[in-house]
């Protein structure tokens, strides 16, 4: 066996016995760990949802944001139908699956991208009117939905079905079958909308005034790029990519001034405990002084990074010395403890962790100018 490959295994070890010796409460006492929402600056936003057990954290998120916006733009105060986009995205994804010959991503995971590309092409609908949940169930359950949608792609890749008319069809009555129908039309507070007409006349966000923001060394500073994980099935590049002092500088500064952000994010880390509320980086894995773009990077590039949750940022306040963000969050861990729907991150974490995030441009003028300064960007 090579040496290096005896360090590694020596580092492994140090790093697990040192992850069970670690106090957990003792080390949160030190960095000051918020005990509620008390003190932030909490932003205008709709209590969180639990999304149970589906793969939907893309819309609970996004769309989160979106009826933030619509609060701070002064708009109705309306919460959204979370599984109208995500019903759409199935039906995206399965058109894309037929045109490729099967070699497209199928699969619930999706980005911000999925609820902006399928809010403006088959526009919005209020939750009420579209739950998507039916037979009278309260909460999400998509097992057996997943499953029969993933064995329906299995069969039509096996047999070569490449009739995209009819494949839409069986994936929309499987949709049908666990979702329901989505409304073509429906009344709101006493008038008359199609889901087009609702996003035109009620929900009205100037679409094209948001950015995504990510930081990465795969790709130059200061230019659009690919974020490169599963979840881009559509390989969307329209990500400005930025250097982490921008990165984590705009995203505290968005909130400070009074807009929240959505963003992606690796959650199965040591470091995110449901019971305490909170997501922080311990200092077995690596100290705070010594996360950099390098760390970040080493981390995205052995997967031990990934894009498994998104989450919507509304809250920041500083304690001790420390940053700390309030995040809403669907994923059912942020009801394990004092905060139901909520987890506190550690600037650490966010800086470490947080892959992309979306906001309006006028809450980042400082990295909007170098879209400008660099017009070759794309």
């Amino acid at each position: 066996m090579k040496i290096r490959n005896y360090i590694f295994i020596i580092l492994v070890s140090v790093s697990f016995l040192t992850a069970k010796s670690f106090d957990t409460q003792k080390y949160l006492n030190k960095i000051h760990k918020p005990k509620s929402t008390s003190g932030f600056k909490i932003l205008p936003h709709l209590p969180p949802i639990n999304q149970d057990t589906t793969s939907a954290c893309w819309s609970f998120a996004t769309v989160s944001f979106i009826e933030s916006e619509m609060q701070r733009f002064g708009l109705d105060t309306v919460r959204l139908s979370v599984m109208y986009p995500f019903f759409h995205v199935y039906i995206e994804k399965a058109r894309r699956f037929v045109e490729t010959r099967g070699e497209s991503r199928f699969s619930p995971g999706d980005l911000f991208t999925g609820v902006f590309d399928m809010v403006q092409k088959y526009g919005i609908v209020p939750y009420s009117v579209y739950p998507g949940l039916v037979n009278g169930r309260k909460t999400y359950n998509h097992k057996r939905m997943y499953a029969q949608l993933d064995s329906l792609m299995d069969q039509v890749k096996i047999l070569q079905v490449w009739n995209e008319d009819l494949v839409l069809q069986k994936v929309r009555e499987i949709l049908y079958r666990f979702m329901g129908v989505p409304p073509q039309s429906f009344t709101y507070r006493g008038r008359s909308y199609s889901p087009k007409t609702f996003l035109k006349e009620v929900v009205r966000l100037p679409w094209d005034q948001y950015i995504m923001v990510t930081s990465f060394e795969y790709a130059p500073f200061y230019r659009f790029t690919e974020l490169k994980v599963p979840d881009n099935w559509a390989h969307n590049d329209r990500y400005f990519n930025v250097p982490l002092n921008d990165f984590y500088r705009g995203i505290k500064n968005a909130l400070k001034r009074g807009y929240s952000v959505a963003f992606d994010s690796d959650i199965g880390e040591p470091g995110r405990i449901g019971k305490y509320d909170v997501s922080f980086v311990p200092p077995y894995d690596i100290p705070g002084k010594y996360i950099d773009q390098q760390a970040r990077e080493m981390r995205f590039q052995n997967g031990s990074t990934t894009d498994d949750h998104l989450m919507h940022f509304v809250g920041y306040r500083r304690i001790g010395g420390d940053d700390w963000f309030l995040v809403k969050d669907s994923w059912r861990t942020a009801w394990d403890g004092k905060v139901p729907g909520y987890f506190f991150f550690h600037g650490d974490y966010v800086k470490l962790k947080v892959l992309a995030f979306l906001v309006h441009k006028k809450a980042v003028p400082e990295i909007v100018k170098n879209i400008k300064l660099n017009p070759n960007s794309r």
